[in-house]
């Protein structure tokens, strides 16, 4: 019975101990794994700090990157605008330098031209009448016609209708122009005289744009000028400078 009852007390001795063993062993690996739950705790919240630091570092980014995507567009935009403006100065240049060979072109023909009536105005200058000599040529013709009309009042018309012979021919070329037109259209002064074939009493034809306008009788004849007054009856239109005179033949 006292061996038994010794038994027994070791036994629950080993049991007793066995059970702190277990206990001990039980609390370090406890200890163990709320260390290890610390741990990974520990790592979570790091991730998640580290998670919404990326997603607050994506939407800055997103952020930025629409940021770059409007400016992107404004600056394509803006450069549209610059190549249309580009364009429109292009254009702009181009119709400058047209105007700017036409305004060229025209400089040039209006200097030929004025080159041309300085020439034509020196002829006119050496060709012709002092205004002193064209007023007695007006007198002259005035009391021509004075007579005339003496003539006209004491002859029958048919007598007087061809006051001034015309029997001396003129050359059948003759050609030139009227530099002059008197007063009251009453005579004209032209560009060619005796050297040209003309003489006095020629009867000659006044044209303007190929028609005859007026009939005229040479009154007085220079070397390379001469007179001649319009015959009244034949004046269809006003002489003018620069009309042409044709022989009647």
């Amino acid at each position: 019975m006292k061996r038994t009852n010794r038994m027994l007390q070791i036994l629950a001795i080993a049991g007793a101990i066995a059970a702190g063993a277990f206990y001990f062993k039980n609390k370090a690996d406890f200890l163990s794994l709320d260390t290890d739950l610390q741990s990974l705790n520990t790592a979570i919240k790091t991730e998640r700090a580290r998670s919404q630091s990326l997603q607050k570092e994506n939407a800055r980014l997103a952020e930025t990157a629409e940021s770059q995507t409007s400016e992107l567009e404004k600056l394509s935009a803006e450069a549209l605008l610059a190549n249309n403006q580009l364009l429109q100065i292009q254009r702009e240049n181009k119709r400058l330098v047209d105007e700017r060979d036409a305004q060229e072109i025209a400089e040039r023909r209006l200097q030929q031209e004025n080159s041309r009536l300085t020439q034509e105005l020196n002829v006119l200058k050496a060709t012709s009448v002092p205004q002193d000599q064209v007023a007695s040529y007006e007198l002259e013709i005035a009391n021509l016609e004075r007579q005339i009309l003496e003539l006209q009042q004491t002859q029958a018309p048919q007598q007087v209708t061809s006051p001034l012979p015309s029997e001396i021919p003129s050359n059948p070329s003759l050609k030139g122009y009227v530099l002059t037109v008197g007063k009251g259209n009453s005579f004209v002064v032209l560009d060619i005289g005796y050297n040209d074939g003309v003489r006095l009493q020629n009867e000659l034809y006044i044209q303007h744009a190929d028609t005859p306008i007026a009939k005229i009788q040479v009154t007085d004849v220079k070397e390379n000028l001469s007179i001649a007054r319009v015959l009244p009856e034949s004046l269809v239109k006003t002489p003018q400078s620069g009309d042409t005179v044709s022989s009647l033949n």
